[in-house]
């Protein structure tokens, strides 16, 4: 098994924006009101960058490898995961 990289959501499609996106996932997984906080020790799909903490807001946060999964320049662009 691999994790695709910016995956939260688990429906196969990495998405920045829009219905159904995976940052939201990540603000929703510390909280929702508050996104400075942080989930420490946790093995989760919504740890995107693997780091054992989910993350929505300061360095290393899970929110930015979804925008770099997606290109980086146009938050609307979605990824849909490859299998081999």
């Amino acid at each position: 098994m691999a994790l695709w990289p910016g995956e939260a959501t688990g429906d196969g499609v990495v998405k920045y924006t829009g219905g159904s996106n995976d940052r939201d996932a990540v603000l929703n997984a510390v909280g929702g009101g508050t996104p400075t906080n942080t989930v420490n020790n946790v093995y989760d799909r919504r740890d995107v960058n693997l780091d054992g903490s989910i993350k929505y807001t300061g360095s290393n946060n899970d929110r930015d490898v979804i925008l770099q999964t997606i290109g980086g320049t146009v938050p609307t662009a979605t990824r849909t995961q490859q299998l081999p």
